[in-house]
């Protein structure tokens, strides 16, 4: 039986408690989590420092694979590196094993037509960073994608909250959740879940640091698309360069808000010698403003 799936007596008659205690308990059950991540660091430190020299290859792609809750998860982290980071949209990829996300289709997890068919649809290479998440890691769906991915040559990075598990097993770098009992037994939307969703957010947001999307605590590749992130782009700007807020809100409009761009500009770079240095340092705006 899977570490998830085995129901702690503790819990066994949960359903008597009143309000107080059910949550109190289910919040205390949460840090498993939390717990679970900090023993992983080191593995996520390798994951991270691998990607990053895979990801230096502009056809690289980011690819998310899960099914159920996990295949969620990963949708919500991945969708989130292209407004925030700046992420190229055709540089990230998902692997759901259902066809709707609002809708259950655990079905589907055991389905390898289906994931054969996500697969070639997605067409990972050997360039490419492969996030694999499934609690169990036994999830037929996520395994099949797993093989063929490593088959080619891609960097495959694995997320389990299951020991033995064949996902474990036969990634490149095996990052082991162990979460333990879950408050309800097999409910891997809550210490599970929780745990993969740290782990994520640790793992990439480090990645987009060391790929240069961060600058002075800033995310300087953020895509300002609305009033509020163009506002928040003009602070950023004033508190980097020390410029008077008219001006950074001047030069973005120059930019077309391309905050590294603005940044440079304001330190007395033509656009032309800017997006030069920007290029050569890949995006490494301390490297960048020494090139004059």
């Amino acid at each position: 039986m899977y570490e998830t799936e085995i129901r702690n007596k503790e819990f066994e008659d949960i359903e008597k408690w009143n309000n107080e205690l059910i949550l109190k308990r289910m919040l205390e059950s949460q840090s498993n989590a939390f717990d679970a991540v900090k023993k992983n660091l080191k593995s996520i430190e390798t994951a991270v420092s691998l990607a990053v020299k895979k990801l230096k290859n502009s056809n690289a792609k980011i690819v998310y694979v899960g099914a159920g809750t996990s295949g969620r998860i990963g949708i919500l982290d991945g969708v989130e590196l292209i407004p925030t980071f700046g992420w190229s949209e055709s540089r990230v990829c998902f692997c759901f094993s259902g066809i709707d996300v609002k809708k259950a289709s655990e079905g589907s997890e055991d389905n390898i037509k289906l994931a054969l068919k996500h697969f070639k649809e997605v067409n990972i290479t050997e360039h490419d960073v492969v996030l694999l998440l499934a609690a169990s890691g036994s999830t037929i769906y996520t395994n099949t994608i797993l093989e063929k991915s490593k088959s080619l040559g891609a960097l495959t990075v694995s997320f389990s909250n299951n020991k033995n598990s064949k996902l474990l097993e036969f990634s490149d770098v095996s990052i082991y959740l162990n979460t333990g009992h879950e408050f309800l037994a097999g409910s891997t939307r809550l210490s599970a879940g929780t745990s993969q969703k740290i782990a994520l957010n640790l793992f990439s947001t480090c990645l987009m640091i060391r790929l240069n999307k961060v600058y002075k605590g800033f995310m300087v590749d953020m895509k300002s698309t609305n009033a509020k992130l163009r506002s928040r782009a003009e602070k950023m700007l004033v508190e980097i360069t020390s410029c008077d807020p008219l001006k950074a809100h001047k030069t973005l409009l120059k930019t077309d808000y391309n905050i590294k761009l603005s940044i440079m500009l304001i330190n007395n770079f033509s656009k032309k010698k800017a997006l030069e240095a920007l290029q050569k340092t890949e995006g490494n705006i301390e490297k960048a403003l020494k090139m004059k």
